[in-house]
């Protein structure tokens, strides 16, 4: 049986009686709060009413549900009728290259991600077309030339999806299983924390392999995956040129500037811990240092912005920012600062840190987590952290999970450092993220394979 073909069986967990509720249709609600505050999914009732609200109005909105009510075996077990098998799968044609699908141009992260990936397949000379799935209205979209082709329906046999596992599965509920029909899909997910939650395990039956941006990705994959991991780090492209005026910048001042997006958790890149050690490392009448505190829809977290502010608002050297900017404007700021700093409690990658590091400029970051997999590269300071339990809450999936708590005498002592050194570009960063280096990588995967033939 193709493992999609689960998701439209009965859940089990609800398939006692005779008003059962299939996989997807529970998947569904569980995306949908407005339909949790609907339906009780633990009464008879209002699963018999959800149904009705799937063939009346759910059938519109996702193809997953026009796909199951299409089946036999679905008819048969709502009909009473015995129903007959789904069709045999066929395979896709053999076309040696894949479908790249994901956030194409949304700025977020696994936006970039998904970027910076086409670069690397189209370095290796890997076929490949593209395929959007697109973002809600609330994301801004970065404009960027693709070398390949942006198209509505696959074209490869191969698939390459760029998106976290629950927009994995939102993607098949509104696109129903077309993409995956007859496909190998091999799944590049973010990740935070260090194991996977188990109430997303669903989500891997939509993988027939995944691929980990990180060693600490990969441990946490490896761990209740069903299918292969392999560590396949992300590419990353950063050019800018310094610009202090265009920033309002000092040009006699050390400028350090921390980043953060709302939609990627206040606590986890703990912007707070930035602000606190900037203060202790430097008196409010040493003017020779700044902190520019960069966000993006800080409205998700409008509480902790706030009080972010007032926090530090008897410090003029700190800055606040709530934009959203383009990459070229971000990667601007970068440049033109003298030092990052990531006090994160936990990052699956550390996309902001390893531009930064291209940029050749100094890093203080946590000493934890993914960004540790590039940590020997450029010029960067370590921060000890202690792990601690995640609080009840503070990040989805966090439940019984842990995180850094980065050291604040240890973070203090870092910026001092950095700043000791002054405004000299840091060491280069060497080849590491270079889309030549990560298109490789991917070429020796797919070869193995045998979704490319290997090259004489």
């Amino acid at each position: 049986m193709n493992p999609r073909d689960i998701f439209f069986k009965p859940c089990d967990a609800l398939s006692t009686d005779r008003r059962p509720l299939l996989a997807v249709s529970v998947g569904i609600w569980l995306m949908r709060p407005d339909l949790q505050a609907a339906f009780d999914l633990e009464t008879v009732e209002d699963r018999t009413r959800y149904l009705a609200w799937q063939v009346d109005h759910g059938v519109q909105e996702y193809a997953a549900l026009r796909e199951a009510f299409a089946r036999p075996d679905v008819r048969g077990l709502y009909l009473g009728a015995a129903g007959a098998p789904p069709p045999a799968e066929s395979p896709a044609p053999a076309t040696g290259g894949v479908n790249v699908v994901g956030h194409l141009h949304a700025r977020l992260g696994v936006g970039e991600d998904v970027r910076c990936a086409a670069a690397a397949l189209t370095a290796a000379a890997i076929p490949h077309v593209l395929m959007d799935a697109p973002v809600g209205s609330d994301i801004g979209s970065e404009p960027h030339a693709f070398a390949a082709a942006t198209v509505s329906a696959p074209l490869h046999a191969t698939n390459l999806l760029f998106m976290s596992a629950w927009e994995t599965f939102r993607y098949f509920c509104v696109n129903g299983s077309a993409l995956w029909r007859g496909r190998r899909t091999i799944c590049v997910w973010p990740w935070e924390l260090p194991n996977w939650p188990e109430p997303l395990d669903f989500c891997m039956l939509l993988a027939d392999e995944i691929w980990a941006i990180s060693s600490f990705v990969r441990s946490a994959f490896e761990l209740r995956a069903p299918v292969p991991v392999v560590a396949m780090p992300s590419a990353v492209v950063a050019q800018a040129r310094p610009d202090r005026a265009a920033y309002g910048l000092p040009d006699g001042a050390f400028v350090f500037v921390c980043f953060f997006d709302g939609n990627s958790s206040f606590a986890r890149k703990n912007p707070g811990a930035v602000i606190a050690a900037f203060r202790a490392a430097f008196p409010t009448t040493d003017f020779s240092v700044r902190l520019v505190v960069k966000a993006m829809r800080a409205g998700g977290s409008s509480q902790a912005w706030r009080k972010l502010q007032a926090d530090a608002e008897d410090d003029p050297r700190i800055a606040f920012v709530d934009e959203e900017w383009s990459r070229d404007e971000v990667l601007g700021l970068i440049a033109s600062c003298d030092a990052l700093v990531s006090l994160h409690r936990a990052e699956g990658f550390g996309r902001p840190i390893a531009e930064a590091l291209l940029l050749r400029r100094s890093v203080v970051a946590t000493k934890w987590s993914g960004n540790l997999d590039f940590r020997d590269r450029g010029r960067q300071f370590l921060v000890d952290a202690a792990l601690r339990r995640v609080p009840d809450g503070a990040y989805s999936w966090g439940e019984g999970q842990v995180w850094a708590e980065p050291v604040s005498a240890a973070a203090v002592e870092a910026m001092r450092a950095v700043a000791r050194l002054g405004s000299e570009p840091a060491p280069p960063a060497g080849d590491l993220f270079d889309p030549d280096i990560v298109g490789a990588r991917y070429r020796s995967r797919l070869e193995a394979l045998g979704v490319l033939h290997r090259l004489r």
